[in-house]
């Protein structure tokens, strides 16, 4: 996961875009209200020196004002740059530094931005002295361009600056935070998983995710405990379930030692039967519980031989097979391995296979093949399961009862709960003819 692709990562890079998007902002109403305010100031600078040389051509004539203008141009500073123009109604300058009359009108005493043929922009002001005589003055933007320039560049170091804190301190804060969440999210796995024991780290910061991991370990704690009295009262269930059922099959089979009657003995069998039915049933029960209880957890896990024990499995099998008339195939790979209860897949390959021969008619065939991955399929061309039937025949008490065969429909339900156990999962499909059962890794298509 990269780092703007977790929550905290982008919520550093929304502070980091806000800040960008604040200091342009902020840059955009300082330039604003600087530009205003020095504008204003250089058109009042121009307006009190256009009246102070009106006023000086009332009181001492063209001569006077031309000699002041002259005064003024000598002593002007390269920082303050002033420009004059005494022009006649033509725009023929009489004196001053402009030698060409721009586009403003004197007789409307018309200011505005003026750009002299050398490229330099004044604000200037016109005005009308006479009908033979007319007045420019005008004052340099240079200084105010300056101005904005360096309030420009402060913005833009400030701006960086400020940008780069702000994403040292989201980088080192998100690295923290995604450290914490991430060792969270890897305890939560393990109790996924079915490791109750494992903690959920607190890192005593007094904050919200130590509130929650205290909470996340309590919860932990309790389930942990429910699941420990369930089984209690499971296997508690079962001893006194199991315990008078036996005593029953015992009084039965002292039952039939006392009579000689064939029918009573018959009835008597058939109880004992449907006892042993209804014991194996419990056993089965309680073994999906166990193994769903246990799921993820790999306590009892070990490196086992898929391909020996799926050998093994067939073998025991062949014999039953060819007294059914049904060919019974393998295509085992050597050498395929994986983490897993060796007697779990014992178990689930014998469940799978006498399924496989409790529905294929005589004459047909079954194939059992284990590729790596592990990928194990038994195949059979019987008359399959239909497709609405292919999730729902690995719930408990769920049967097809293509052939009539009987059972209390919880064969592949435990299979199924035992290949969980061991991190598999049973899929069925259509054989085109019959059912194809796959074993493989959970999680993987």
């Amino acid at each position: 996961m990269g780092l703007f692709s977790s929550l905290f990562g982008r919520l550093s890079l929304i502070v980091i875009l806000v800040s960008i998007l604040s200091a342009a902002a902020l840059w955009t109403m300082t330039e604003w209200i600087v530009r205003t305010e020095t504008q204003a100031q250089i058109a009042r600078s121009v307006d009190t020196d256009i009246a102070g040389l009106a006023d000086i051509y009332i009181t001492g004539g063209p001569g006077e004002l031309r000699q002041r203008m002259d005064d003024r141009l000598q002593l002007q500073s390269s920082g303050d740059r002033r420009y004059y123009l005494l022009a006649t109604p033509s725009g023929i300058a009489i004196t001053g530094n402009i030698r060409q009359w721009p586009e403003l009108s004197s007789e409307n005493s018309e200011a505005g931005l003026v750009s002299l043929p050398d490229g330099t922009a004044i604000f200037a002001r016109a005005t009308q002295l006479n009908p033979d005589l007319k007045l420019l003055v005008g004052r340099d933007t240079a200084a105010q361009s300056a101005l904005l320039n360096r309030i420009r560049i402060a913005f833009l170091i400030a701006g960086f600056l400020l940008v780069l804190i702000i994403f040292v301190i989201g980088y080192f804060s998100t690295r923290r935070l995604k450290n914490r969440i991430g060792a969270i999210n890897d305890a939560f796995r393990e109790i996924g998983s079915g490791n109750l024991a494992t903690a959920v780290p607190v890192d005593q910061r007094g904050d919200e995710l130590d509130e929650l991991s205290r909470h996340s370990n309590a919860m932990t704690s309790r389930l942990s405990a429910l699941i420990a009295a369930h089984r209690d009262i499971s296997d508690h269930t079962a001893h006194e379930l199991r315990t008078p059922l036996m005593h029953l099959d015992n009084r039965l089979v002292a039952a039939m030692r006392e009579t000689e009657d064939s029918a009573h003995i018959a009835t008597l069998g058939r109880a004992r039967q449907d006892i042993r039915d209804i014991v194996t049933m419990l056993d089965s029960l309680l073994d999906i519980a166990s193994s769903r209880a246990q799921k993820g957890d790999r306590t009892g896990l070990s490196e086992c031989d898929v391909s020996d024990i799926a050998a093994e499995i067939a073998e025991l099998f062949a014999e039953s097979a060819e007294d059914m008339g049904i060919d019974l195939r393998t295509d085992i790979l050597p050498g395929v391995e994986m983490m897993a209860n060796p007697a779990h897949l014992q178990r689930i390959l014998s469940n799978l296979l006498d399924n496989a021969l409790k529905y294929t008619p005589r004459g047909g065939t079954v194939k059992l093949a284990v590729r790596p991955g592990p990928n194990i399929t038994v195949r059979d061309n019987g008359p399959g399961v239909p497709e609405n039937m292919r999730d729902r025949i690995f719930e408990r008490f769920v049967r097809v009862d293509a052939s009539g065969a009987k059972g209390h429909g919880l064969g592949l339900a435990l299979s199924q709960a035992l290949a969980e156990r061991n991190g598999l999962i049973i899929v069925c499909r259509d054989a085109q003819p019959g059912a194809l059962f796959e074993i493989r890794p959970e999680g993987r298509d």
